[in-house]
């Protein structure tokens, strides 16, 4: 056997292509590799562990090492495509909003890794009366999304050994019960990933302002009413949402 002939077989061995080991022990190593791809998935989608329960999580992770093959020599890159993925596996079939609560902790995960940008206070200074020539900067770390499944609510009941006991648990009931979704706002507190959900309003604004519009055109004619737009402006620096302001030439 050529090195090319042995190398296919072994690799087909490995990623679950043929049953016949390739060489004394190959089962051994086969073994290790899927244990750390394993490994590698737990710690990326805590969630979705949570919900389907170890074995499931085990046969679902395999399912996906053997089907995608790993690629790279570095584990934390294993596992980005896991959540698209998972909408073609029958898993979605028993649990339809597996995906988005794995898009959830993946991008939880991202912002955690991430170089999450720090506010710049004096930078707000830019804002003036004349709105239409100053704009807001969002974190460039900052992940959202839209869902039509309760998302939040699961992925915060299911951060509890006892999800069930929980009131996002119920919440989440209720919601998946009327076809109710939530659009998720990920960001970091110190160097924790945080989920939260938030408003459609809300949402279209953050997706407005990622295109860098003024701050006029940004909230139309929400933005006259000064109080509310302070307050949210407040509330965002202070999850460093948006991080700063600058003047537009």
């Amino acid at each position: 056997m050529n090195l090319s002939d042995y190398q296919s077989q072994f690799l087909a061995f490995l990623f679950g292509g043929t049953n016949q080991p390739a060489l004394p022990n190959s089962e051994v190593y086969r073994f290790g590799v899927e244990a750390k791809a394993v490994r590698a998935l737990e710690l990326s989608y805590p969630t979705v562990k949570a919900l389907v329960g170890p074995a499931a999580f085990e046969e679902l992770a395999l399912d996906y090492f053997r089907m995608i093959r790993k690629q790279s020599g570095d584990w934390s890159d294993f596992g980005w495509g896991f959540p698209s993925w998972m909408i073609s596996h029958r898993i979605s079939d028993r649990v339809p909003y597996l995906s988005d609560v794995a898009r959830l902790d993946n991008y939880v995960g991202r912002v955690e890794r991430c170089q999450y940008q720090e506010v710049d206070f004096e930078s707000f200074s830019a804002i003036g009366e004349d709105l239409s020539s100053c704009q807001l900067i969002l974190n460039s770390g900052l992940q959202f999304f839209r869902s039509v499944y309760p998302i939040v609510s699961i992925w915060e009941a299911h951060k509890s050994h006892t999800p069930q006991d929980t009131l996002s648990f119920a919440q989440a009931k209720r919601m998946i019960a009327k076809g109710r979704g939530q659009n998720a706002l990920i960001y970091r507190a110190g160097w924790r990933g945080m989920a939260e959900a938030i408003s459609e309003k809300e949402i279209a604004l953050l997706d407005r302002l990622r295109k860098q519009p003024s701050i006029a055109e940004a909230f139309g004619d929400d933005v006259l009413n000064e109080t509310n737009f302070t307050g949210w402006l407040q509330d965002m620096i202070s999850k460093r949402v948006i991080v700063g302001a600058r003047t537009i030439h």
